[in-house]
């Protein structure tokens, strides 16, 4: 295995570090107009022979007069020779995918799925987009559709196989410490030593589930925002395709030796050294209890809204978890239930299709002929500046409805920081960045932003990693990284650019070859 234990790779960037404060920008943009998707069911299907006099529309609970009114159906479909009229053909309408893998490890189903979109619905024309583990996954530009898929499946499995790496290990490691304990918990060494082993093992418990649920469990909203914020000016019908595979996590067995052993302690009523035990490992396991709680502060509204506001159909594929542990005291357990609610109430609230299954393919082919049908509302807000698009309510005078409406516009329509124009030469890696804000200060117009670049060797060691705080003064930055003392070969790039003034966030990801 190769290491590069020795690099001195210095981030040389040339930019002095930056003191600018980091609060954020007043918005200055005046809200003339809202644009307000609404779907209406009955009975799970959508309801399409409604008028505009049937809906009134409330903000900050003042009515508002509806100033223009359409009804949308849409799906993704397949436009294959020979279906569709010529015309058609010539001129497809422009189309955005938003490609989102929530997968813990990479499956053959998955692959086919992948072939399937590339060779049956994706045209060259169409804009592309890849999320992993709240980041940005690129792959090879071009109008190969064959190519594109290879490269995506190489990727996934390369990305895969680095993140999913060190979790792995953490499993490995938990598995040692119940061993431990059992052995602790099962000698005459005295109370102090007890209190030791369990504190190590459920802090360690702890630790390795908190890494785990930041890494595969907890979506940010903040990225998604910025990613709405880019494609928000691009013309085209939007679809998202979540591939989300239930995430699994290892939990005690209830007749493993480890909780045998717990559990005659917790029950055993002899000896005051004994119920001190049971008192310790009943509050560690209660604090462990409330870290799985994964309803606190989960962002389920504000993601729904932002999709909804996106224009964005988002259809979700939920797929079971292949991954087994060995172990005489841990299972592994399923984990993401109100992840999956989440975005199970996207899908329900954009029109999207929704279907728990692993037969990967079958279920895409269903999700392209599923019809979102919706009506777009549109007004006028009136109110005061600072509350307008604030608390919009959509009511229907029809009996036995169900209405999923936009709830707050956030104004997408404004500039995101993006990483741009990535490739690697000559032992050299090029990269811009663009679209951040700035703000006028002592010294001009300024901005700020962090930066983080790190590559993964092909037996996925961290080869180079640096980061820096970038003082930035004109409007676009290009940056050039000599990466010289690397060995020539592939390498799994990661770029991490966060606007220090809006803490929004881009990540680019995608393999080079130096």
């Amino acid at each position: 295995m190769r290491i590069f234990s020795s690099l001195l790779i210095f981030f040389s960037l040339g930019f002095v570090m930056a003191a600018l404060p980091q609060e954020k920008p007043k918005q200055e943009v005046t809200v003339t107009a809202v644009e307000v998707p609404v779907r209406v069911l009955r009975d799970g299907q959508a309801i399409k022979d409604l008028k505009k006099e049937d809906f009134e529309i409330y903000e900050n609970g003042v009515k508002q007069e509806i100033s223009a009114f359409e009804k949308i159906s849409r799906k993704i479909g397949s436009l294959t020779p020979g279906t569709v009229p010529a015309k058609v053909m010539a001129k497809p309408k422009p189309r955005l995918f938003i490609l989102i893998f929530d997968i813990f490890d990479y499956t053959n189903a998955v692959g086919e799925a992948i072939d399937h979109f590339f060779t049956n619905i994706y045209r060259e024309q169409d804009h592309l987009v890849i999320v992993t583990e709240n980041r940005l996954l690129n792959i090879e530009a071009g109008h190969d559709a064959l190519a594109l898929a290879h490269s995506l499946k190489d990727s996934l499995k390369n990305y895969k196989f680095i993140s999913t790496k060190n979790i792995l290990k953490a499993y490995d490691d938990l598995r040692e410490e119940g061993d431990r304990l059992l052995l602790d918990l099962m000698s005459q060494t005295g109370i102090a030593n007890w209190d030791l082993a369990i504190n190590r093992f459920y802090d360690n418990y702890t630790r390795i589930w908190q890494m785990y649920r930041a890494q595969f469990l907890a979506p940010n909203p903040d990225l998604y925002q910025a990613l709405l914020r880019r494609i928000h000016p691009i013309a085209a019908d939007k679809w998202a395709i979540c591939f989300e595979q239930r995430d699994l996590f290892p939990e005690l067995k209830n007749e493993g030796p480890l909780e045998k052993e717990i559990n005659r302690l917790k029950e055993g009523t002899v000896g005051i050294e004994e119920q001190a035990k049971a008192r310790i490992i009943q509050d560690k396991q209660w604090q462990l209890q409330q870290e799985f709680d994964l309803a606190k502060n989960f962002p389920s509204d504000r993601l729904k809204n932002l999709f909804m506001e996106g224009g964005i159909t988002f259809h979700l594929i939920l797929m079971k978890s292949l991954k087994t542990i060995v172990s005489e005291d841990f299972s592994l357990r399923e984990v993401n239930s109100e992840y999956e609610n989440c975005f199970r109430e996207i899908s329900q609230s954009t029109g999207g299709y929704l279907t728990f299954s692993n037969k990967v393919l079958d279920a895409l082919k269903e999700a392209t002929e599923k019809e979102d049908y919706h009506y777009l509302l549109v007004y006028q807000p009136k109110g005061p500046v600072e509350t307008r698009g604030k608390n919009i309510e959509v009511k229907v005078r029809q009996p036995g409805v169900s209405v999923y409406s936009l709830k707050e516009y956030l104004n997408l329509a404004g500039p995101a920081i993006t990483i741009a124009d990535v490739g690697a030469r000559a032992k050299a890696l090029k990269f811009g960045l663009k679209n951040y804000a700035m703000r006028t200060s002592e010294k001009g117009r300024r901005g700020i932003a962090e930066v983080r670049v790190t590559l993964f060797d092909q037996q996925s060691n961290a080869a180079f990693s640096e980061g820096k705080i970038l003082d930035l003064v004109k409007a676009e930055l290009h940056i050039t990284l000599n990466l010289g003392k690397l060995r020539a070969g592939a390498y799994f790039l990661i770029i991490e650019a966060v606007d220090k003034i809006t803490n929004e966030k881009d990540v680019y990801s995608g393999m080079i070859e130096l």
